[in-house]
């Protein structure tokens, strides 16, 4: 964690990098517990008054392009209504290597599926939008299959696809005594970035990942300088009426010395000065401590118990 220049007006960025969330699906890919939760479902497809389940699942986890998609792409992809969709900026493209569906008048078949989406943030909730896919079909002979897949199954499923995800809520952050509002996302240069402010602050704009990160991290938090200045008084706050104490003796032969002392933090403040990780303290302490020796200690125990025992010879 580190701060950042304030070009975001923001107090919080996270960033994440399209190979660090790749590797990331494939590795809850491969667990065996996490596999059948995440690769395969039923979609409910409208379709006229009523809904028809399509069975999907994935051979393969799905691989995020946190780029813009090129014309081509955009050319190729099928909207919601047959045809290519409208372009629009902070889109991105998902491939899905092996998608395996199935349905009633649908035969079963894999295909290899790229989706055109867009990603964004509404009231703390992920909002994911599939604009367009695009379907390899070179291997469906039948122009009537492929109409099938054109006219029907594609459009169907962009509309239906929303629900997956719907309800998925971005969490709220309370990091280094500071809470934080909610998320603003982007997306674009390989990254997905999310920005926000402290609770007490209007909500973060989106940022712009280019800004921000010349090359695409693989994970990155970053704070504000006036969130680490009010992070680090925050720290420093928690120190002022804390005390501590100690004492103890130790013997040397003919005598013991003993000591006692306390500290305690009367006040505490800090500063944040140039560079994010260069932090000033002042600390203001009280210090009070006694010590002191005894000498021939044991000589004065060993007369006493002398004493005693020669006491006891004469009991009258």
């Amino acid at each position: 964690m580190t701060g950042h220049d304030d070009v975001t007006g923001c107090d919080l960025v996270v960033a994440l990098g399209q190979d660090a969330l790749n590797g990331l699906l494939a590795s809850l890919a491969s667990r065996p517990g996490l596999r059948g939760s995440l690769l395969t479902g039923t979609l409910e497809v409208p379709a006229g008054d009523r809904a028809v389940p399509l069975d999907w699942s994935l051979g393969k986890p799905p691989v995020f392009s946190l780029h813009e998609p090129t014309g081509e792409e955009w050319r190729a992809a099928i909207g919601p209504r047959g045809v290519p969709p409208r372009r629009v900026a902070g889109a991105f493209t998902v491939l899905v290597p092996e998608l395996t569906v199935s349905g009633p008048g649908i035969k079963r078949a894999t295909r290899s599926v790229k989706m055109v989406c867009t990603l964004a943030a509404r009231s703390g909730m992920l909002v994911f939008t599939p604009l367009g896919v695009e379907v390899d079909l070179r291997n469906v002979p039948d122009p009537n299959d492929r109409a099938v897949y054109r006219r029907i199954v594609v459009p169907k499923a962009l509309q239906a696809a929303p629900a997956l995800l719907a309800g998925a809520a971005l969490p709220r952050i309370d990091l280094a005594g500071l809470s934080f509002g909610d998320f603003a996302l982007a997306t674009g240069s390989g990254m997905v970035v999310g920005a926000a402010n402290t609770a007490d602050r209007p909500p973060a704009r989106a940022p712009d990942p280019a800004v921000l990160f010349p090359r695409a991290p693989a994970f990155e938090v970053l704070l504000s300088p006036s969130a680490l200045q009010r992070a680090a008084r925050t720290a420093t706050a928690d120190l002022a009426g804390r005390s501590e104490s100690t004492g103890g003796s130790s013997g040397f032969g003919i005598g013991r010395a003993t000591y006692q002392g306390r500290v305690r933090v009367d006040a505490a403040a800090a500063r944040v000065t140039g560079h994010p990780l260069d932090l000033d303290v002042d600390i203001c302490l009280s210090v009070h401590a006694e010590a002191g020796v005894d000498l021939f200690p044991d000589i004065g125990e060993a007369l006493t118990r002398a004493a005693q025992r020669i006491r006891d010879l004469f009991p009258w």
